[in-house]
Order: structure tokens, then C-alpha cells, then sequence
């Protein structure tokens, strides 16, 4: 195996979560991040997929650290696995995946994607 083939096999996280705008109805929110939008795109693109998405709305624990403060306010959040790099990179620049930004962006106050791969000691 090539050395590009090695990178290529190793799979990508992403971990993404959305705060929608204060005039998004709860109707709305459940209807962009239920099967009918969100995860109808990550089926029909689950050749690219090593995990399907898995995910739902935040549970609100306290953080009991010195001096962190920890984010909040998100609506909903999922982690999906890509089998690859070049899998996340033709998933995000799919036609669906496009059209899923363009109609759903314009609801939204924030988003947080957050993609790595796993590297022993934690990427450190």
C-alpha cells in the first residue's frame, strides 16, 4: 500500500452542532434535523459513511472546573464517521449536501463542525 492510500484509509469524525435563530419554531428545528432532512442527506451518501450519524439535543450537565466555562445554548448536535478524507470532502461538496446548507443556513445563529482523525496520544 502507497503511503497517500494509508491516509486515505483512515477514517474522519465529525462532530457538528447547531444553535437555530429565536424565531425558528421547535416544528421547524425538529424538521431540519430529523430523518426528513439531516439524516435523508447522510443516506443517501452512506457509501461514504464508516458510522452513520448519531446524535440529539444537549444534556445540560455542570461542569465543576475551575475557571472553564463551558459552551452553551446549542439545539442539537451529531458525530458522523466518514471512511476517509477524499469520503468527507465528496460529501461536502455534494449537490445535497449544498442544497441542505442553502436552505437550512439562513435558520441558524451558529454552527460548530469540529472534523479530526485519530492519532494516538491524541494528535499531541
Amino acid at each position: 500500500m502507497a503511503v497517500g492510500d494509508a491516509k486515505e484509509a483512515v477514517t474522519v469524525t465529525r462532530i457538528a452542532c447547531f444553535k437555530f435563530k429565536t424565531c425558528v419554531s421547535g416544528a421547524e428545528k425538529g424538521g431540519r434535523t430529523r430523518a426528513c432532512v439531516v439524516l435523508a442527506l447522510y443516506d443517501e451518501y452512506a457509501h461514504l459513511l464508516a458510522s452513520p450519524p448519531r446524535g440529539g439535543r444537549p444534556l445540560e450537565t455542570k461542569l465543576e472546573l475551575t475557571g472553564v466555562e463551558r459552551e452553551e445554548g446549542w439545539d442539537t448536535g451529531f458525530v458522523v464517521r466518514f471512511k476517509s478524507e477524499a469520503a468527507r470532502v465528496e460529501f461536502d461538496r455534494a449537490e445535497g449536501h449544498e442544497r441542505l446548507k442553502g436552505e437550512t443556513d439562513p435558520l441558524l445563529e451558529r454552527v460548530f463542525v469540529y472534523d479530526f482523525v485519530e492519532q494516538e496520544g491524541l494528535g499531541w
